[in-house]
């Protein structure tokens, strides 16, 4: 490390002289040139005179009149300006604060004939009368308010009390006009129903009757003998099966005491609820 810094101390020590030496040489070149300039300016005011300046043309004087005036503008602006500065700076402000105060109090007085104070006076119970009035006007205002609003609670209440109970008797007589209705209705389904067992029993003991005719004219028809027996005692060997099937189909030759309306619920019984076991009649 030792060697290192002595060797770029040197280089630097080196480079910082030679620096300086070309400075110096620089510089006294330059002072020598100047010097040898004003020598060969001398030497040609000897020998040839500097001619004098032509004269200011019209443009020119005009162009330094006006800088003229502008530069005077400049200098009243500036010291207007200034004084300003220092009159703000020295004047006592409340010395005019007073003043005016004095001079606005005068020409109160000349105008409306009263100090400014006894105006202030009047303004500020005038004031407190108007605040006081408005107090008592809001208070009045909100009182009816809240007596409104009670009285228009007290009888929306009372409405919706009527609309209940209205409501409720719509209620009751909507369900009694249904009740009525539905009574009618069972009533007009029973009457329809007797009327139609008893058409239907009078249309089986016509159909009967039509049977039991047809079955006598069969039986005239065909020769037997046994009209007037019952349908049971018919045992003639020659018996045709027509005239044993019209037996077996329109007469009667058991004991049913069955009615008209078990006879079609039997016989419009669902199959899978039916008694397989006894053979129907019809």
């Amino acid at each position: 490390m030792g060697f290192v810094t002595g060797f770029t101390g040197g280089v630097t020590l080196t480079l910082s002289l030679a620096y300086l030496s070309v400075l110096a040489h620089q510089r006294n070149r330059e002072q020598q040139g100047r010097s040898l300039r004003a020598q060969a300016l001398a030497i040609q005011s000897l020998i040839d005179p500097i001619p004098q300046p032509l004269p200011p043309t019209r443009s020119e004087v005009a162009a330094a009149k006006r800088a003229e005036a502008v530069e005077v503008a400049k200098e009243r602006w500036n010291e207007e300006v200034e004084n300003a500065v220092k009159w703000v700076q020295h004047t006592d402000w409340e010395e005019v604060r007073e003043g005016l105060e004095d001079r606005i109090g005068a020409l109160w007085d000349t105008l409306f004939g009263e100090s400014i104070e006894d105006s202030a006076a009047k303004a500020k119970s005038e004031v407190q009368s108007l605040s006081h009035k408005a107090k008592m006007d809001a208070d009045g205002a909100a009182s009816k308010i809240a007596s409104r609003a009670k009285g228009a609670f007290k009888q929306a209440k009372v409405e919706g009390e009527d609309f209940e109970a209205k409501v409720k008797d719509n209620a009751l007589q909507a369900r009694l006009a249904a009740w009525r209705e539905a009574q009618r209705a069972e009533n007009e389904a029973r009457q329809k129903a007797s009327e139609a067992g008893g058409a239907l029993a009078s249309t089986l003991e016509k159909g009967k009757e039509k049977a039991t005719e047809v079955v006598g004219k069969v039986k005239s028809a065909v020769g037997l003998s046994g009209a007037g027996a019952a349908p049971g005692s018919v045992g003639l060997l020659g018996v045709s099966p027509v005239s044993k099937a019209l037996d077996q189909r329109f007469e009667r030759t058991g004991n049913d005491k069955r009615t008209v309306a078990q006879v079609l619920k039997e016989r419009y019984t669902q199959m899978d609820k039916r008694d397989n076991t006894v053979l129907r009649g019809l």
